[in-house]
């Protein structure tokens, strides 16, 4: 006779079931196994014979490690414990089980009035679910935080590994999804460095019950610290291993360049005051930098007009001051005029002289110009934007017949004079709008030299900052040193001030920090508040954490995309892939190309005018 086949719903994938020790259907089994409820069943000898996947979760336990075994083996509770041994009724009581609200269903199994077992139904109560909701939301967030960690993290049992976020992928090159569901014992150490220390600090964290670091090389050449940090159960059992894997190859980068700045500084020391007096003041670690010294020394041994150019505070008055040095003019004398600091009705006799009694209230014996005075050396024309039209004339006249007058006097005076002009406004875009006439331009812009902004020459920032720490702390006879998460700062922040700005901000912190390692919290808040590593974001104080992490990578991608131009560079920045870049910022609903056009126009250039004759 043939035997009939048994149909069962093909939506259900039937495994071999773990979680039961009875003859019951496998498809009834595996419904219960889907119940909301918590399920377990006990024979008559007080042996756990069932426990479906609710049940598990609520006792925290597996089945396979419970299954055939007594109650009292698993199950503290001794009220507990009572419903099972005391089977003679039935029962409906709410229960506090395992940190649970629990209403306990308790049915009495009989067959012919014999006594077979028992069965449990653990409802959970309302304030359990939301329990259960607040606990599942928490454990939600807190991924959410493990997986945006520069830091690449691995959270393990004692046999395997359980989760692996993105930055360990990037730290070590392993894709993070191969490795989830690993044994620890099973880990391929032969052919990566990384796995090999994961395996050997799981164990020694697991062992001597204590935070362990572990320091290797990998392949690549980047250095990383791999610490494996112990969570104990409240028994005070191992039940997990935390590891955290840190790439200290910048960090290291960082203290060599520390060291040989500190190295060159003290060997500067050892120079004469002759030859360090020539390069006071100036940093080059930059290629910009560079460029512009090797561009400054040949310019300096001749002696046409030079225009430098750049914002307030970048060191136009020192590279002026360079040239003189440099120059064979650097024995004469070296005249600077700030031409936006002398009244209107003053210029004329500043620069010019004037005879006694020229002008009422004039200096009985007379005086010397600038022009005058500057003979033979070099004048420096500061803020040469902020000459009146009328004074360009007469400037442009002696510039171009080298002599001048004085006030009050007919005779003509020879000058053998050199002009550097400076000025931090756009010359070209003044000729256009008539505040600044272009024959005086074209006579001033025969050499420019554009110096560059602080911010455009980030390699400068760390031995500027040292420059300027050894010269306060021997003015005001002090030791500061500069902290490394200083350092990070002070390289991300935009500098508006230049390098004017970082020498006022060091002498600040010298002065005013109450600890010899000097750290980001005794920056000015203004910079705190600007710098451009972290963007600072207001944040109501009723947004829970999710909201406020959503509200930081906004800021944070877009910031990245308009500083670097590009989905695929703000990546690198951030240390994630270009897609992940692109996915999020349409999730924001932020316009790349937008971001990046804007970023753009925000950026001004000079035009280069050929020098004239």
């Amino acid at each position: 006779m043939r035997e009939k086949k048994q149909h069962i719903n093909p939506a259900l994938n039937h495994q071999p079931l773990k979680n039961c020790r009875t003859n019951a259907s496998p498809l009834f089994l595996e419904l219960l196994d889907t119940s909301h409820d918590g399920i377990i069943a006990f024979d008559g000898n007080g042996h756990l014979v069932y426990i479906n996947r609710c049940a598990q979760q609520i006792l925290d336990v597996k089945a396979a490690d419970v299954l055939g075994k007594p109650a009292v083996s698993f199950i503290e509770d001794i009220d507990v414990l009572e419903l099972i041994t005391n089977s003679s009724l039935n029962s409906m009581q709410t229960h506090l089980w395992r940190r649970h609200s629990l209403l306990i269903t308790t049915s009495r199994l009989n067959d012919k009035d014999l006594y077979k077992g028992c069965l449990f139904l653990l409802h959970k109560t309302e304030s359990d679910r939301k329990r259960d909701d607040e606990v599942n939301r928490i454990k939600e967030e807190f991924g959410a935080l493990v997986e945006s960690s520069y830091d690449g993290i691995i959270l393990a049992d004692g046999k395997s590994i359980l989760q692996v976020n993105a930055s360990f992928g990037r730290i070590t090159g392993l894709a993070p999804g191969l490795l989830i569901g690993k044994k620890i014992n099973e880990l391929n150490v032969e052919g990566h460095v990384c796995l090999a220390a994961v395996q050997e600090v799981t164990r020694m964290t697991r062992y001597h019950k204590k935070t362990l670091t572990l320091q290797r090389r990998l392949i690549t050449g980047n250095e990383i610290f791999i610490t494996g940090n112990p969570v104990f159960d409240r028994h005070g059992q191992v039940i997990r291993v935390l590891l955290n894997v840190r790439d200290v190859t910048d960090l290291k980068s960082l203290e060599d360049q520390i060291k040989n700045v500190t190295a060159l500084c003290e060997e500067s020391q050892q120079l004469s005051d002759k030859k360090l007096g020539f390069f006071q003041g100036i940093v080059a670690e930059s290629p910009s930098m560079r460029t512009l010294l090797d561009l400054v020394l040949r310019v300096s041994r001749v002696d046409s007009t030079v225009l430098l150019m750049g914002e307030s505070g970048v060191g136009k008055d020192v590279f002026a001051r360079l040239l003189h040095r440099l120059s064979d003019r650097g024995q004469k004398p070296f005249i600077s005029v700030n031409c936006g600091a002398i009244p209107d009705n003053l210029l004329e006799s500043e620069f010019f002289g004037y005879l006694k009694g020229a002008f009422t209230g004039a200096n009985t014996k007379g005086k010397s110009g600038l022009f005058e005075q500057a003979d033979h050396g070099i004048l420096f024309l500061d803020e040469v934007s902020e000459l009146p039209l009328h004074l360009q004339v007469k400037l442009l006249k002696v510039l171009q017949d080298r002599r001048c007058q004085r006030l009050g006097d007919t005779k003509n005076i020879d000058l053998d004079v050199r002009i550097i002009a400076a000025t931090n406004r756009d010359l070209k875009q003044m000729v256009a709008d008539g505040q600044f006439r272009a024959d005086l331009f074209y006579r001033l812009y025969v050499v420019p030299i554009e110096i560059p902004a602080l911010r455009d020459r980030p390699e400068d920032i760390l031995p500027l900052s040292l420059m300027y720490l050894h010269r306060f702390n021997k003015k005001y006879k002090v030791s500061q040193t500069l902290g490394h998460e200083l350092m990070s700062v002070l390289e991300t922040y935009d500098w508006p001030g230049n390098v004017r700005e970082l020498a006022n901000v060091v002498e600040r912190m010298v002065v005013t920090a109450d600890t010899n390692v000097l750290m980001p919290r005794h920056l000015p808040d203004s910079i705190r508040s600007r710098g451009n590593g972290v963007p600072c974001v207001k944040l109501p104080v009723t947004m829970n954490l999710k909201e406020a992490r959503e509200k930081m990578e906004y800021e944070m991608i877009k910031r990245a995309i308009a500083r670097t131009g590009s989905t695929r560079k703000a990546g690198n920045l951030l240390g994630i892939d270009h897609s992940n870049v692109i996915r999020k910022a349409n999730r924001y609903g932020l316009d790349i190309q937008a971001i990046i056009l804007e970023d753009r126009d925000n950026v001004s250039s000079i035009e280069t005018v050929p020098p004239q004759s």
